[in-house]
């Protein structure tokens, strides 16, 4: 069976389809990509991307997990991680190129986290991994919430700049 990758808040499409296009060019495996996000515009970008890479994938227009089916080995997610009372004072070219749905993760930028952590449980294989982007200072408040939630395995990867960049975990728990 293929495996299956959802990429949630999917945006323009560039990490499931990287995702896609790097895992099938090193493997063997059929793989199948979901992307789901809550923007219309936005999914609209992301098919003209794959339509340009050439890649096949699933397009779910809705709120997280609203919409999609069925259960997946990885979940891949870059949501809206930016504190509401610093988007502001991001740089220019991030405030006025990103959509500010995109950039504004509420109070604490951990708001999509919580949701994500928790709603995900029941569309992960047992073993799946979830792999998330995060701001710079929030991989503790992220791991913590993942270990809480019954993801073991949980490591933290830094940015070429050093910096914290990616959470991920497994979820050997059946929901």
């Amino acid at each position: 069976s293929p495996m299956r990758i959802l990429d949630m808040g999917t945006g323009s499409g560039c990490i499931l389809l990287s995702l896609l296009h790097y895992m099938k060019e090193d493997s063997c495996l059929v793989l199948e990509g979901v992307g789901a996000d809550i923007s219309n515009e936005a999914l609209q970008v992301a098919r003209e991307n794959a339509k340009r890479m050439e890649l096949e994938a699933e397009w779910v227009h809705g709120d997280l997990f609203s919409k999609v089916e069925g259960k997946f080995q990885v979940i891949v997610s870059n949501p809206p991680y930016v504190r509401t009372a610093e988007l502001d004072r991001l740089q220019a070219e991030v405030r006025y190129h990103d959509p500010r749905i995109a950039l504004d993760g509420n109070a604490d930028g951990l708001y999509f986290y919580r949701r994500i952590v928790e709603e995900c449980k029941i569309y992960l294989e047992p073993g799946g991994h979830l792999l998330f982007e995060i701001g710079h200072d929030q991989a503790e408040d992220v791991a913590g919430m993942m270990r809480n939630a019954g993801f073991s395995k949980i490591k933290i990867k830094k940015d070429l700049a050093g910096l914290d960049r990616v959470v991920s975990g497994v979820y050997d728990r059946c929901a």
